[in-house]
């Protein structure tokens, strides 16, 4: 008995340093309070301020259902069936956001809200028309069981989805909801092959009201644009007759108290291959943009951020995959991360996780109206379109900047021209691929993921050859401008971003002045740069002594100020050593016999 316990207490030691290894608790990281923040981070408001605030929250995700809606009719639910469907997915929404605002080992610890995902509605109702809802169940768990697992190595996943790729992605999922818009916004379909001016009206007053909102409200009003456009809309439709008694009957008809997904049929999962690769694709951009969203609210809470914590944004990806894993048992519509509760805490001051709490816990229980699930449900047509086209005008103007984000040259030109013409040959002509096998269809049918597919492909493609590392020697005269010159053609070979390029250049810039002013250079300087999707290294090596910019003091005022020449000579030296300080995000100087090198990283 003995001798056994400390082998007991060995193995337990062992899986817990594994455990702490894989999955790290989550320490007290050191951040500054915002001066703006009025209840921060793991700050517990009172209770009055705790609920309004978690009702704000809960109440703005609750309007995002109208994507599980339009996911729910896409599909051919019933009313009856709908509401049942929605009021699943506004429980897994709920218990998406609690799990965010818990402070675990697997879980993110700050205020995330979740929504039913707009990423992922075109691909999820093609599918399940195509295959049926088994197989995108099974497409689902498979996809969000991949992202669970490629959440442990985040890191070395981004060279294989740059910005371009999430930016033509996210510009054909615009695309791809302008047909379903557009048609529902002017009343056309195969009964009214004629434009519907009532229908015309209630999307224009919807889209005119996000729209207003958006540009001419305050901060408050801007992140609730979306919900007071849609309810513009439903009161114009009312008007217009489009909602009237009958739907009121329908809502009556539904009991004040149901557990969520009790009695919804629901298939057995099915694993087909071509069902889970169109699934996949929407679902890893939707949770790039859950580990954004996490990245957001940690710049929030830190008024000192620096650089993103990559432990914490995978705990974000980690957590929305395992929701997204009851989706795929449940059949309901994935769940993404809203931005708009992200803006509505910027705009309340209030980024406490313990919200986050209470919005989960309210939602949940909102999941238990079904008279609730079925307002949401009765909401007109028109409206929907109206939503759906101001979604769609977001994303096409939200994957261009991304596209745009990095410095583009030939290979990257051609990486998202060829896929967005690829996607958007076949929304255009879809005879092209009438003759395609059967099995192909779900594919080739579909601008999305043929796009997707085809950037994904060129971007591995045409980076063979493509060099991570590039020196020069930079000329006695002018070296500053031979400097910018060469980081700008380098780091639009690699795809930096250019203000990162443009920070390098102008530290580079000051370094040399600052050691050519010192006298410290005693002969050429060389230059040598690389760059691995999160840092940009340029390391400038001389002839001669080291400068100590990283410790580098800020100058006095006096020494600025003052008459003694000498002293103001040294004040222009240390500022110049205080900017590449700051310009840079680490700094280091060494030396070796008669050689110096100065090391600067730039966080990418």
């Amino acid at each position: 008995m003995d001798m056994s316990t400390p082998r007991r207490m060995t193995a337990g030691a062992w899986l817990g340093e594994r455990l702490d290894k894989a999955l790290p608790p989550l320490g007290s990281a050191r951040r500054k309070r915002p001066k703006d923040m009025i209840y921060w981070a793991d700050e517990k408001p009172p209770v009055p301020a705790l609920l309004g605030l978690g009702l704000q929250h809960a109440l703005l995700a609750l309007t995002f259902c109208l994507y599980a809606v339009i996911a729910g009719q896409g599909i051919g639910l019933d009313h009856q069936d709908l509401v049942t469907y929605v009021s699943g997915c506004i429980a897994l929404i709920g218990l998406a956001t609690l799990l965010h605002a818990l402070r675990t080992r697997f879980t993110t610890g700050i205020l995330l809200v979740a929504l039913p995902s707009p990423v992922l509605m075109g691909t999820y109702v093609a599918v399940t028309l195509q295959y049926g809802l088994g197989a995108t169940m099974g497409a689902v768990l498979v996809s969000s069981l991949a992202i669970l697992v490629f959440a442990r190595f985040l890191p070395r996943l981004r060279s294989f989805f740059p910005p371009e790729v999430i930016g033509v992605v996210i510009f054909m999922l615009g695309l791809s909801l302008i047909g379903g818009g557009v048609t529902r916004a002017t009343g056309l379909d195969p009964q009214h092959p004629l434009l519907s001016l009532p229908a015309l009206a209630c999307a224009g007053v919807t889209l005119a009201g996000i729209i207003g909102l958006s540009i001419w409200g305050n901060d408050r009003l801007r992140v609730l644009a979306v919900p007071i456009g849609a309810l513009l809309g439903i009161l114009l439709a009312w008007a217009c007759g489009l909602l009237g008694g009958e739907q009121a009957t329908q809502l009556q008809d539904h009991p004040s108290f149901a557990v969520p997904l009790l009695g919804l049929a629901l298939p057995a999962p099915e694993f087909v291959p071509l069902a889970i690769l169109a699934i996949f694709i929407p679902e890893f951009v939707g949770a790039v943009d859950g580990v954004a969203s996490s990245m957001t609210m940690d710049r929030m809470n830190d008024a000192g951020w620096r650089r993103p914590d990559m432990p914490m944004a995978s705990r974000a990806m980690s957590t929305t995959a395992f929701i997204n894993i009851l989706h795929g048992l449940t059949g309901t519509l994935t769940s993404g991360t809203s931005s708009a509760n992200i803006g509505l805490a910027q705009a309340t001051g209030a980024t406490s996780r313990y919200i986050g709490m209470a919005a989960g816990l309210l939602l949940l229980g909102f999941a238990f109206l079904p008279q609730l699930a079925g307002l949401f449900a009765l909401t007109p047509a028109p409206v929907i379109g109206g939503i759906l086209i101001y979604t769609a005008a977001y994303m096409l103007v939200a994957g261009m900047d991304l596209i745009l984000s990095r410095m583009l040259n030939q290979r990257r030109i051609f990486t998202v021209g060829l896929a967005i013409v690829a996607g958007s040959a076949v929304m255009l002509l879809p005879r092209l691929v009438e003759g395609a096998p059967a099995w192909s269809h779900t594919i080739v049918e579909s601008g999305l993921t043929l796009a997707s597919l085809v950037a994904i492909a060129l971007n591995a493609l045409l980076r063979i050859g493509v060099r991570r590392s590039a020196c020069t020697s930079l000329p006695a005269s002018a070296p500053a401008a031979a400097l910018a010159d060469f980081l700008e053609q380098a780091g639009m070979t690699w795809g930096c971003r250019r203000d990162v390029v443009m920070r390098a250049a102008g530290a580079l810039g000051e370094a040399i002045e600052a050691l050519q002013a010192a006298d410290l250079v005693d002969g050429p300087l060389e230059l040598s740069a690389s760059f691995d999707e999160f840092n940009l290294t340029c390391v400038l090596a001389y002839p001669g002594r080291p400068l100590p910019f990283s410790s580098a003091a800020a100058p006095t005022t006096d020494a600025l100020l003052g008459e003694d020449e000498d002293a103001f000579e040294l004040a222009m030296r240390q500022v110049s050593s205080v900017l590449v300080a700051r310009l840079a995000d680490r700094v280091r100087t060494s030396a070796m016999e008669d050689r110096a090198s100065l090391r600067l990283q730039f966080d990418h």
